[in-house]
Protein backbone atom coordinates (compact mmCIF):
# COMPACT_ATOMS: atom_id res chain seq x y z
CA UNK A 1 0.00 0.00 0.00
CA UNK A 2 1.33 3.46 -0.96
CA UNK A 3 1.78 6.52 1.21
CA UNK A 4 -1.31 8.41 2.32
CA UNK A 5 -1.87 11.67 0.42
CA UNK A 6 -1.09 14.93 2.23
CA UNK A 7 -4.15 16.65 0.74
CA UNK A 8 -7.45 15.80 -0.88
CA UNK A 9 -7.59 15.56 -4.68
CA UNK A 10 -9.49 18.16 -6.70
CA UNK A 11 -12.19 15.55 -7.35
CA UNK A 12 -12.57 14.85 -3.63
CA UNK A 13 -12.87 18.57 -2.90
CA UNK A 14 -15.45 19.15 -5.65
CA UNK A 15 -17.50 16.16 -4.48
CA UNK A 16 -17.29 17.25 -0.82
CA UNK A 17 -18.54 20.80 -1.48
CA UNK A 18 -21.15 19.74 -4.05
CA UNK A 19 -22.63 17.18 -1.65
CA UNK A 20 -22.51 19.72 1.21
CA UNK A 21 -24.37 22.32 -0.90
CA UNK A 22 -26.98 19.75 -1.98
CA UNK A 23 -27.54 18.62 1.62
CA UNK A 24 -28.04 22.23 2.70
CA UNK A 25 -30.54 22.69 -0.16
CA UNK A 26 -32.30 19.47 0.91
CA UNK A 27 -32.71 20.72 4.47
CA UNK A 28 -34.21 24.01 3.24
CA UNK A 29 -36.52 22.27 0.74
CA UNK A 30 -37.55 19.66 3.34
CA UNK A 31 -38.53 22.40 5.80
CA UNK A 32 -40.45 24.26 3.07
CA UNK A 33 -42.37 21.13 2.08
CA UNK A 34 -43.12 19.94 5.62
CA UNK A 35 -43.70 23.19 7.49
CA UNK A 36 -44.31 26.19 5.24
CA UNK A 37 -45.79 25.49 1.83
CA UNK A 38 -49.39 24.46 1.24
CA UNK A 39 -50.19 21.55 -1.12
CA UNK A 40 -50.18 22.64 -4.73
CA UNK A 41 -48.01 23.05 -7.84
CA UNK A 42 -45.16 24.90 -6.08
CA UNK A 43 -44.93 22.25 -3.37
CA UNK A 44 -45.06 19.52 -6.04
CA UNK A 45 -42.14 21.18 -7.85
CA UNK A 46 -40.08 21.39 -4.66
CA UNK A 47 -40.94 17.77 -3.90
CA UNK A 48 -39.67 16.67 -7.34
CA UNK A 49 -36.47 18.67 -6.89
CA UNK A 50 -36.02 17.19 -3.39
CA UNK A 51 -36.31 13.63 -4.75
CA UNK A 52 -33.90 14.34 -7.63
CA UNK A 53 -31.35 16.07 -5.38
CA UNK A 54 -31.54 13.07 -3.02
CA UNK A 55 -30.75 10.68 -5.86
CA UNK A 56 -27.93 12.97 -7.01
CA UNK A 57 -26.46 13.02 -3.48
CA UNK A 58 -26.63 9.21 -3.37
CA UNK A 59 -24.80 8.85 -6.70
CA UNK A 60 -22.13 11.43 -5.80
CA UNK A 61 -21.64 9.89 -2.34
CA UNK A 62 -21.01 6.46 -3.88
CA UNK A 63 -18.45 7.99 -6.26
CA UNK A 64 -16.83 9.87 -3.37
CA UNK A 65 -16.67 6.73 -1.24
CA UNK A 66 -15.07 4.79 -4.12
CA UNK A 67 -12.43 7.51 -4.58
CA UNK A 68 -11.76 7.57 -0.83
CA UNK A 69 -11.30 3.79 -0.74
CA UNK A 70 -9.04 3.89 -3.82
CA UNK A 71 -7.00 7.02 -3.09
CA UNK A 72 -7.27 7.34 0.67
CA UNK A 73 -7.39 10.54 2.69
CA UNK A 74 -4.79 12.64 4.44
CA UNK A 75 -4.02 11.61 8.00
CA UNK A 76 -5.51 13.65 10.84
CA UNK A 77 -3.42 16.65 11.85
CA UNK A 78 -0.70 16.17 14.46
CA UNK A 79 -1.32 16.85 18.11
CA UNK A 80 -4.98 15.85 18.43
CA UNK A 81 -6.00 14.20 21.69
CA UNK A 82 -7.03 10.55 21.36
CA UNK A 83 -10.73 11.34 21.99
CA UNK A 84 -10.76 13.89 19.14
CA UNK A 85 -9.11 11.40 16.77
CA UNK A 86 -11.76 8.82 17.69
CA UNK A 87 -14.57 11.38 17.34
CA UNK A 88 -13.26 12.52 13.95
CA UNK A 89 -13.13 8.96 12.59
CA UNK A 90 -16.54 8.04 14.02
CA UNK A 91 -18.19 11.19 12.66
CA UNK A 92 -16.73 10.60 9.18
CA UNK A 93 -18.01 7.02 9.12
CA UNK A 94 -21.43 8.20 10.34
CA UNK A 95 -21.57 10.98 7.73
CA UNK A 96 -20.72 8.59 4.89
CA UNK A 97 -23.31 6.09 6.12
CA UNK A 98 -26.07 8.67 6.51
CA UNK A 99 -25.34 10.40 3.19
CA UNK A 100 -25.99 7.03 1.55
CA UNK A 101 -28.78 5.67 3.79
CA UNK A 102 -31.01 8.79 4.01
CA UNK A 103 -31.56 9.05 0.22
CA UNK A 104 -32.14 5.29 -0.09
CA UNK A 105 -34.85 5.39 2.59
CA UNK A 106 -36.47 8.47 1.01
CA UNK A 107 -36.36 6.76 -2.39
CA UNK A 108 -37.96 3.63 -0.89
CA UNK A 109 -40.70 5.64 0.82
CA UNK A 110 -41.50 7.59 -2.33
CA UNK A 111 -41.50 4.45 -4.45
CA UNK A 112 -43.96 2.90 -1.97
CA UNK A 113 -46.47 5.74 -1.96
CA UNK A 114 -46.03 7.84 -5.02
CA UNK A 115 -44.89 5.89 -8.07
CA UNK A 116 -43.57 6.70 -10.56
CA UNK A 117 -40.47 8.32 -9.08
CA UNK A 118 -38.83 10.39 -11.82
CA UNK A 119 -35.33 11.86 -11.90
CA UNK A 120 -35.86 15.54 -12.75
CA UNK A 121 -39.22 14.75 -14.36
CA UNK A 122 -37.66 12.42 -16.96
CA UNK A 123 -36.18 9.02 -16.12
CA UNK A 124 -38.35 6.59 -14.15
CA UNK A 125 -36.28 5.35 -11.20
CA UNK A 126 -39.08 3.80 -9.13
CA UNK A 127 -37.91 1.01 -6.85
CA UNK A 128 -40.00 -2.17 -6.73
CA UNK A 129 -42.22 -1.63 -3.68
CA UNK A 130 -45.30 -3.28 -2.30
CA UNK A 131 -47.51 -0.69 -0.70
CA UNK A 132 -50.35 -3.15 -0.16
CA UNK A 133 -53.91 -1.87 -0.34
CA UNK A 134 -53.01 1.57 1.03
CA UNK A 135 -49.58 2.66 -0.30
CA UNK A 136 -49.79 6.06 1.47
CA UNK A 137 -50.29 4.37 4.83
CA UNK A 138 -47.52 1.85 4.12
CA UNK A 139 -45.07 4.66 3.31
CA UNK A 140 -45.66 6.66 6.54
CA UNK A 141 -43.27 4.70 8.83
CA UNK A 142 -40.61 4.74 6.10
CA UNK A 143 -40.95 8.52 5.76
CA UNK A 144 -40.70 8.88 9.57
CA UNK A 145 -37.37 7.02 9.52
CA UNK A 146 -36.22 9.14 6.57
CA UNK A 147 -37.05 12.39 8.41
CA UNK A 148 -35.45 11.25 11.68
CA UNK A 149 -32.21 10.17 9.99
CA UNK A 150 -32.19 13.35 7.87
CA UNK A 151 -32.30 15.39 11.09
CA UNK A 152 -29.42 13.33 12.51
CA UNK A 153 -27.48 13.92 9.27
CA UNK A 154 -28.14 17.68 9.40
CA UNK A 155 -27.04 17.81 13.04
CA UNK A 156 -23.91 15.79 12.35
CA UNK A 157 -23.10 18.01 9.36
CA UNK A 158 -23.37 21.07 11.64
CA UNK A 159 -21.02 19.48 14.18
CA UNK A 160 -18.63 18.59 11.31
CA UNK A 161 -18.68 22.20 10.04
CA UNK A 162 -18.20 23.54 13.57
CA UNK A 163 -15.22 21.25 14.12
CA UNK A 164 -13.67 22.37 10.83
CA UNK A 165 -14.09 26.03 11.84
CA UNK A 166 -12.60 25.26 15.27
CA UNK A 167 -9.56 23.72 13.58
CA UNK A 168 -9.22 26.72 11.27
CA UNK A 169 -9.75 29.62 13.68
CA UNK A 170 -8.80 28.22 17.10
CA UNK A 171 -6.25 25.48 16.48
CA UNK A 172 -5.04 27.19 13.26
CA UNK A 173 -4.12 23.89 11.63
CA UNK A 174 -4.54 22.56 8.08
CA UNK A 175 -7.74 20.55 8.58
CA UNK A 176 -10.03 22.96 6.68
CA UNK A 177 -7.35 24.26 4.31
CA UNK A 178 -6.80 20.73 2.95
CA UNK A 179 -10.43 20.71 1.75
CA UNK A 180 -10.39 24.33 0.50
CA UNK A 181 -7.15 24.54 -1.41
CA UNK A 182 -3.53 23.81 -0.77
CA UNK A 183 -2.54 23.47 2.85
CA UNK A 184 0.60 24.91 4.42
CA UNK A 185 2.02 21.38 4.64
CA UNK A 186 1.27 20.64 0.98
CA UNK A 187 2.84 23.89 -0.22
CA UNK A 188 5.85 23.40 2.07
CA UNK A 189 6.22 19.83 0.80
CA UNK A 190 6.22 21.13 -2.77
CA UNK A 191 9.03 23.66 -2.16
CA UNK A 192 12.53 22.57 -3.12
CA UNK A 193 14.86 22.14 -0.18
Amino acid sequence: MGMRPISYSTGQKVLHWTIAALILAQVVIGILIAQILKPGPVTDTFYEVHKSFGLTILALALVRLAIRLWRGAPPLVEGLPAWQRTAARASHYALYALIIIVPIIGWTATSTCCAPVKYFWTIDVTLPANGGEDPMEASKPIFRIHRALALVLAGLALVHAGAALHHHFVRRDDTLRRMLGSSKSASQAAKPV
